[in-house]
């Protein structure tokens, strides 16, 4: 019988020390070393920029260095496994994109899951910009809804590739006006503008920071935004609630994630630091640039939009037949 008795004080000491870890993290010994901030995609992306912002503001406010570990592939499913199968300690955490809930939501074999993760916060809302060729014979949205419905099919839209931020908004587009257009994907999303500006594709769903240069040299021309509001770059750029096609919920987002077993203090000790980054008059300066906005919400809030996000994500790529590359 002794070494059964061994073997259960052993587990009952095991228990004990993660229990006492625990409290320990709960009863305020948390942060005692570096948190690191993993983004999947290389330097310089609109992911890497937001982690890059924060990290300061949230080093201060922790009391320990922040720092940033790219590990860019698979459209940021690398990061998300990687930090999905970390301590759930509070030192790993996960930045990333709208990627996110697109990749949930293609059906692919990911060894995580929505429920592998805790929201920390979302950090920032982009909108999207519709740019069409110069030479491209329409002159707003409400031509390219009639061009669409007389010819289906006969305007051709660029995307980054299949499975990304802009097939999608092109899918959500499609399905708000009831009509059909031609999807070209591509190796990135640098192509696939570049052939836009060339005429060899009519329409591309933009990031507005990425083409902001090239409308205003006359190399594209914005017909729509999406969001709430004009952007102040293209004043006289309506938004698609003002256009016949009404509001698009079509937005790219970056948010924030811990491993989901992470103790409830340390993710309202990181979720009250976060917010307290994206309040910096510095921080929301340099996003408005980007011609985006930075999140105050809660917590609670930023979870519930992230869950709404992947449940609409998986919704139109289930009715539209949307496939990974």
């Amino acid at each position: 019988m002794q070494p059964i008795t061994r073997r259960r004080s052993l587990r009952a000491i095991s228990l004990f020390a993660l229990a006492g870890s625990a409290a320990a993290l709960a009863q305020g010994d948390w942060p005692s070393r570096p948190i690191t901030l993993v983004v999947g995609y290389p330097p310089g992306g609109g992911s890497d920029t937001m982690a890059r912002l924060v990290a300061a503001k949230m080093s201060a406010s922790l009391g320990q260095t922040v720092v940033i570990d790219n590990r860019p592939g698979g459209g940021g499913q690398i990061a998300d496994a990687y930090v999905a199968r970390s301590a759930a300690d509070g030192y790993t955490l996960l930045v990333d994109a709208s990627s996110f809930a697109i990749n949930l939501g293609l059906g692919l074999k990911l060894s995580y899951s929505a429920q592998s993760f805790a929201t920390v916060g979302l950090m920032a809302l982009f909108p999207v910009v519709v740019v069409a060729y110069p030479g491209f014979e329409v002159k707003n949205m409400a031509d390219v809804i009639a061009m669409a419905k007389a010819k289906p099919g006969g305007i051709f839209f660029a995307s980054a590739g299949n499975g990304t931020v802009q097939q999608i908004v092109g899918a959500q587009l499609m399905q708000s006006a009831g009509i059909e257009l031609t999807h070209v994907p591509y190796k990135g999303a640098g192509p696939a503008m570049n052939d836009v500006m060339a005429g060899q594709v009519h329409l591309f769903f933009a990031n507005p920071a990425a083409a902001l240069p090239q409308i205003k040299a006359g190399k594209l021309r914005a017909l729509a935004v999406t969001g709430d509001h004009r952007l102040a770059e293209l004043p006289d750029v309506p938004t698609l609630g003002e256009t016949p096609l009404g509001q698009v919920n079509a937005r790219e987002w970056i948010a924030m994630y811990a491993p989901a077993a992470t103790p409830a203090a340390v993710l309202e000790r990181l979720s009250a630091s976060l917010r307290q980054a994206l309040a910096d008059e510095d921080v929301r300066t340099r996003v408005a640039a980007l011609s985006g906005e930075t999140f105050g919400g809660s917590r609670a809030e930023s979870a519930r939009f992230v869950e709404s996000e992947i449940a609409g994500m998986a919704r139109i790529i289930r009715e539209r037949g949307i496939k990974a590359e």
